[in-house]
């Protein structure tokens, strides 16, 4: 890291007090020593000064822009896609009573109606027909509804849960009809922070599934995704006191939804390679990441140490194939000749033959690396366009993991979003990437706010804890100096 002003006040100073310590002259030494006073003085004057500024928690990096292809428009439009409000619900139309309202205070108005309503009603199909009529249920889902809608998420989720015990004594133990009751009821958990209780009831909701549909129905693709969705989600929640069974339970979700797919509907079915990457990712995280409190260096770096707050930091690359598998079928489907032999297509299979190496690099296995970079490398060379193919790949550092990102379900889990009270900044950071991917001599080029405390340490400190694909060059890895970006941050 390049040296600040403060630091360089503090060596200046030791070099004086070092000649001072020499066997100057007494007067030499009275005025090295004045020096060193002035100087840490001043130093200490620049502390108190950034002490002052406030000091603020980094909650999640967005993928970094290259500062050279940041352009003033291109920039407003990043900022504006981070900044997606959260959703809100369809509000019906008001009764004209309601004309000099706002719209808000007429939904409002016009819920409170609708649910004395639904109460009066519920009253009369209970008299009529008895209370565990299924036209009560359907009432309680309209009235449950309702009460969520109006933020009165405790009495909701009594709302639902009496919807779904008549829904079993009606249709089953294990009927898929009061899944989308239980799913209400978990979104009425969320919505309280209850995130244990949100848990237990969307585990029994794939449970039911599981005992309605059995394994092998095509149904179970979207709750195998949907559960394992959910499971990244609470696992940067921080939920887990040991999250390796979570995140065990999600890579064998999606490797399951993903042989599922191919079971029933073949390779070139859309989802097969969005739930493929999806198994990598998983994979990823069960060998990146480790319980609170650990720590622990690379081969390539053993004097790295990242401590994980919670589950959810990562620490110390390890093997494991299951990720390394995924990855070559993804080369498999690209390589299959079966498929139309277009540019983009070549393109496509030298991305996922670069991805594979990425694997091996992030593993510390760089020789394997190496060979798979240097074999995508002449693989495109010898096409026509050759060069501009290899540019469009490796001509740029490339951050990772470029497989597959979970970053949906992280901003989910933290609530960041324009309406969450979060705000976006972002620093502009220089750096080295050497041959092996790792960053190194960090220098800030500019923040914003500006007046943001220990945000550069928080960003260095990720940065340090990446990797990226480095450049590749006659079809070796080459070390690259002065690589300028822009990475948003919420805040």
């Amino acid at each position: 890291m390049k040296l600040s002003g403060k630091h360089n006040s503090l060596v200046f100073a030791g070099l004086l007090l070092s000649s001072a310590a020499g066997g100057v002259q007494a007067q030499d030494a009275r005025d090295a020593r004045t020096d060193l006073s002035e100087a840490m003085a001043a130093a200490a004057a620049e502390g108190a000064m950034d002490e002052a500024l406030p000091q603020v928690e980094i909650l999640h990096l967005e993928p970094p822009i290259a500062l050279s292809r940041l352009q003033e428009e291109d920039a407003v439009a990043s900022i504006s896609a981070f900044l997606q409000p959260a959703p809100v619900p369809d509000v019906a139309n008001a009764l004209p009573v309601f004309a000099e309202l706002s719209p808000q205070q007429q939904a409002y108005l016009q819920r409170m109606q609708d649910i004395g309503s639904y109460e009066q009603a519920l009253e009369e199909l209970e008299y009529e027909g008895g209370a565990w009529s299924q036209d009560v249920a359907q009432e309680l889902e309209t009235l449950g509804a309702l009460l969520q809608q109006q933020g009165q998420y405790e009495q909701a989720i009594k709302v639902f849960d009496r919807a779904v015990h008549i829904n079993r004594v009606n249709f089953g133990l294990f009927s898929p009809q009061q899944v989308p009751l239980v799913e209400s009821v978990v979104d009425g958990h969320v919505a309280l922070g209850q995130w244990k209780e949100a848990d237990e009831h969307q585990q029994y909701a794939f449970y039911v599934q599981t005992k309605a549909y059995g394994a092998n129905d095509p149904r179970m693709i979207a709750v195998f995704e949907d559960m394992a969705r959910w499971n990244v989600t609470s696992f940067y929640r921080g939920i887990d006191p040991d999250p390796t069974l979570r995140l065990m339970q999600t890579f064998l979700l999606y490797r399951a939804a993903a042989d599922t797919v191919i079971a029933h509907f073949g390779p070139r079915d859309p989802r097969y390679l969005p739930l493929l990457r999806n198994v990598v990712s998983a994979s990823d995280m069960m060998t990146r990441y480790a319980l609170p409190g650990t720590s622990a260096g690379t081969d390539a770096n053993p004097n790295m140490r990242m401590v994980s707050e919670f589950a959810g930091r990562s620490t110390r690359p390890q093997g494991g194939g299951s990720g390394e598998a995924a990855l070559a079928r993804i080369v498999d489907y690209y390589a299959d000749e079966r498929r139309p032999d277009t540019p983009e297509a070549r393109m496509m299979l030298a991305q996922a033959r670069a991805e594979l190496g990425d694997w091996y690099l992030l593993r510390d296995q760089r020789q394997a690396a190496m060979r798979a970079y240097k074999e995508t490398w002449d693989e495109l060379m010898a096409e026509p366009e050759g060069g501009t193919l290899a540019q469009q790949v490796f001509g740029d550092i490339v951050f990772l993991p470029a497989f597959s990102s979970f970053d949906a379900e992280k901003k989910e889990a933290l609530g960041l979003n324009a309406d969450s009270g979060a705000r976006i900044g972002h620093v502009d950071i220089a750096f080295d990437v050497s041959k092996y991917g790792r960053m190194t001599n960090f220098e800030i080029l500019a923040q914003e706010p500006a007046d943001l405390r220990r945000v550069d340490m928080q960003i260095i400190s990720a940065l340090r804890g990446m990797m990226a694909r480095p450049r590749v060059v006659e079809g070796r890895t080459v070390e690259s100096l002065d690589e300028r970006y822009r990475i948003h941050f919420w805040y």
